[in-house]
């Protein structure tokens, strides 16, 4: 079960939405990935993770709709 990396609410999606966005019930949707501080293990050093909260994602920042062309 994926949780929201700040709010832990819970995806109700399959594991198979990909590339959808997570959703829960209460209308949250996210992209997450692993994070990079820990590499997905939830702990650093013994200690819960600060940067995921000991989830082992964080949130990503996706644009959609992102001009491309203008490189």
């Amino acid at each position: 079960m994926r949780r929201h990396p700040e709010t832990r609410v819970e995806c109700v999606l399959a594991d198979t939405h990909y590339p959808r966005p997570h959703y829960a019930l209460d209308g949250t949707t996210w992209h997450d990935g692993l994070c990079g501080a820990c590499s997905g293990s939830g702990s650093r050093d013994g200690t819960v993770c600060d940067s995921c909260h000991g989830g082992g994602f964080c949130l990503l920042e996706i644009e959609i709709g992102a001009d491309i062309d203008e490189e």
